[in-house]
């Protein structure tokens, strides 16, 4: 008589034939599709449990793909590992990983992203030659190596010519600093208007993404049927809220926004629980996509802030126009 079915023991044997069969070398596939099935059926496995296995990495692998678009690549990663566990040879399942871990160095710089990248690119062109995305990944890898893999001799080269222009530059600034004052405070003055601009511009970059997420807003409470008080009453609160932030500035503005994140966040549990999952589901990915924007922008504008005052407080006050700023939800 055949064991129980357990799903988790199966993919964790999964696994282990996998890694065992493949090593290092990435140059063999251990098992084909079928054979994977044969192994669940020994396992204790129904026809239709197997159905039902692959239908949920289908949904795992859609779910990682709407995170890879919205930029949410931890996300994309878990989803596509949970894809691939259930079945390590689905289309595009090592390419979504690589893309997102390519994405995640890309951001962050970290090689074990890099080479996890290489790893599962590696991996879906076992299965797919002709994968463009895998192929695309390595291209971008492989050229980041090579414009990082001089040798040394090369690098003492270029190093000593640098220590020289350099040379050059910092006698010839101090020559005309000694000879032009007024230069120099010209200088400083257009730091000024520069680390100003982009200060404004990144500000600008900030309230673009809150209108992005906010323009979602309708078709989150769009995709539940019926009327729910309770969610009518947050919808109205939000079209409030979001008509009085066009006006708002500064503290007034950070307040506002404070208030629509929380009733977003209430309106998100209470889709969750009146929606349908697969309607509701992409929105709330998309919806996060876009609150991670928001949150990166304002990290950026407050960077841009820092970098703008210091050049005020070097500058000691010979610019009266210029004044420190606060930074965003800075109380």
């Amino acid at each position: 008589m055949a064991a129980a079915y357990n799903e988790e023991k199966f993919k964790q044997h999964i696994r282990t034939v996998v890694s065992e069969a493949e090593g290092d070398s990435l140059t063999e596939r251990p098992l084909t599709l079928d054979e994977l099935r044969e192994l669940a059926i020994s396992m204790g496995m129904s026809d239709e449990e197997w159905d039902a296995l692959q239908n949920k990495a289908h949904v795992h692998l859609k779910l990682a793909e709407d995170h890879l678009k919205a930029r949410n690549f931890e996300q994309a990663i878990e989803d596509a590992e949970k894809a691939t566990s259930i079945n390590p040879y689905l289309p595009n399942g090592n390419s979504v990983l690589a893309k997102a871990y390519h994405m995640l160095w890309l951001e962050d710089d970290f090689a074990s992203a890099r080479d996890k990248a290489e790893y599962y690119a590696r991996k879906e062109l076992l299965t797919d030659p002709d994968d463009t995305i895998a192929i695309n990944v390595l291209s971008a890898i492989n050229k980041k190596k090579k414009v990082g893999g001089k040798d040394e001799k090369s690098k003492k080269t270029y190093i000593i010519i640098g220590a020289v222009i350099l040379a050059v530059i910092l006698i010839g600034y101090a020559v005309v600093s000694s000879n032009n004052s007024t230069d120099s405070t010209n200088n400083a003055e257009m730091q000024l208007i520069s680390a100003e601009e982009d200060m404004i511009s990144q500000l600008d970059l900030v309230e673009s993404a809150i209108d992005r997420r906010n323009n979602m807003l309708p078709d989150l409470f769009g995709a539940v049927n019926g009327s729910h008080n309770d969610l009518n009453t947050l919808n109205s609160q939000i079209d409030k809220l979001t008509g009085q932030l066009d006006d708002a500035k500064g503290s007034k503005r950070s307040k506002i926004e404070g208030e629509l994140d929380q009733k977003i966040a209430d309106a998100k549990k209470l889709v969750q629980a009146y929606g349908d999952k697969d309607n509701v589901e992409t929105l709330l990915v998309q919806i996060e996509g876009a609150e991670n924007r928001i949150n990166f922008e304002k990290k950026a504008y407050n960077d841009a802030v820092k970098e703008y005052n210091k050049l005020v407080k070097m500058s000691k006050g010979e610019f009266s126009d210029y004044e420190l700023q606060s930074y965003y939800n800075e109380d």
